[in-house]
């Protein structure tokens, strides 16, 4: 029976509140929170993000100030994921998770990240809601995932050491207890990623429309300029929108590929953020965003025909006739020119576009922070999101990948010195089980790549063991 619980604060994850319960309840053991607030607590992780399906009382107690539909809305991540989805999936998430049940995660577009991604916190908005709540908590906003920022107070947001995986074990943890109270805030500079950010954070906020049919591509479509569209309106120049898309954001904020920005327009992509950096960018407001209108005409071309129409004295079908086949044989035009020419100069503009990100992201899994991970084509261009086999058309790309790939026994060595770093930094006793069991190898494994370990210590403590 939950004789207290306390009361939300603006902008709270529920899973914090939650959080803060167990903290505050002075439970021994969290298995008797888990029994407390979850139906089944045998099986339940708690959702960090989204919701769970909680006992009778601990709905009353959730649900005391706040109908359940405003704490799912207003206290959850779902509305950072939702959006943009099509009018079936989306009203199906939303359906799926106020009434906590459904496969509603798997309607969702989770954005695939390339980093492990922990609990969040500004340590202004820390240190401001100690003083004012005694207490500082989860902030739902500074979840959003990509976002780097808190715009309140134009400083970076911290990782706390609070995993946000299904595949951790289970755990409630309050902010208080896990984000620290001399953190230093860290100053960001862009006035472009704070108005952004801001941005962000403005659209999540309003309601979410569930009825409306409008794809957001075609949306996107209706506000591009003229600079960026045929005089039909019909043809998107996607080299030029996508070249002024990054000059606009800069090297420094996340950023989408040309080939999910064309998934975005064409009605396959839904990534709230990069819908949303793409409507930033038009100058779209927030009001405009969040209330799309029911439909949009296609293209200003009827108002062109029924002009032509009356001028010539022509048959208005006629003329939709022979403007179709003009048009039909103008696109088959484009596609052949830039299966020549302009389709390899594009690739040349994308080799050099991609290198940076390249050595970043090779640099990243060659790097000694955590468990080392094996470099391959196919891993850096999942991480660039490039079509299957891109990265073959991207010379300097591919070959900086192939002067920086190792051997299988160099990226065992590297496995073995990271394990044996982790058991003597835990003060485990380093044994050859251990090293076999966290880099699930064979001792002919171990044995193979022990010539490889650059750490001399290493190398010798790993033969001595060998040889035990």
């Amino acid at each position: 029976m939950i004789a207290f619980f306390p009361q939300i604060y603006p902008d709270e994850l529920l899973y914090s509140q939650i959080a803060r319960y167990h903290a505050h309840g002075g439970y021994s053991n969290l298995v008797f929170t888990m029994t407390d607030i979850y139906k089944n607590a045998n099986l339940t992780l708690p959702s960090v993000e989204f919701v769970n399906q909680y006992t009778e009382d601990a709905m009353k107690w959730i649900t005391k100030n706040k109908l359940w539909e405003s704490v799912v809305e207003q206290h959850t991540m779902y509305p950072a994921y939702i959006r943009f989805l099509p009018k079936s999936r989306r009203g199906e998430a939303v359906s799926g998770i106020i009434g906590c049940n459904g496969n509603w995660k798997k309607l969702m577009c989770l954005p695939v990240l390339n980093e492990k991604k922990y609990l969040r916190y500004c340590p202004e908005c820390a240190h401001e809601d100690r003083e004012k709540h005694g207490e500082t908590y989860w902030h739902r906003a500074h979840q959003i995932p990509r976002i780097r920022i808190c715009p309140r107070h134009q400083c970076f947001l911290e990782c706390s050491d609070i995993p946000i995986s299904s595949k951790t074990a289970p755990g409630l943890f309050d902010a208080e207890s896990n984000i620290p109270k001399n953190s230093i805030p860290r100053k960001c500079n862009s006035d472009r990623e704070i108005g952004f950010t801001q941005y962000v954070l403005d659209v999540m906020r309003e309601p979410i429309d569930t009825q409306n049919d409008l794809a957001i591509g075609k949306y996107l479509h209706s506000r591009l300029p003229s600079d960026y569209v045929n005089e039909s309106g019909l043809v998107r120049n996607i080299e030029k929108l996508y070249h002024d898309y990054l000059l606009f954001f800069g090297d420094n904020m996340p950023t989408m590929t040309q080939s999910y920005m064309q998934k975005i327009f064409n009605g396959y992509a839904y990534d709230n953020y990069f819908i949303l950096q793409m409507a930033y960018f038009l100058k779209i407001s927030v009001q405009e965003i969040t209330h799309l209108p029911n439909d949009i005409p296609s293209t200003n071309l009827r108002e062109i025909y029924q002009q032509l129409s009356a001028k010539h004295r022509i048959d208005i079908s006629i003329v939709e006739e022979i403007a179709s086949a003009v048009l039909k044989y103008s696109n088959q035009q484009n596609i052949a020119v830039r299966k020549s020419g302009p389709r390899a100069i594009q690739y040349d503009k994308l080799d050099e576009q991609y290198l940076p990100q390249v050595k970043t992201i090779v640099e990243q899994m060659l790097s000694n922070e955590g468990k080392p991970q094996k470099l391959s084509f196919a891993k850096v261009q999942k991480a660039l999101n490039l079509p299957q086999k891109q990265i073959n058309k991207l010379p300097q790309c591919k070959a900086y990948i192939e002067q920086n790939l190792e051997s299988q026994e160099a990226f065992w060595a590297r496995e073995v010195e990271w394990a044996v770093s982790v058991m003597d930094q835990e003060n485990h006793q380093i044994s050859r089980s251990r090293i076999m069991k966290m880099t699930n190898m064979r001792p002919n494994d171990i044995e193979c790549c022990c010539p490889h370990i650059k750490n001399k210590e290493t190398q010798t403590l790993v033969q001595s063991l060998l040889n035990e």
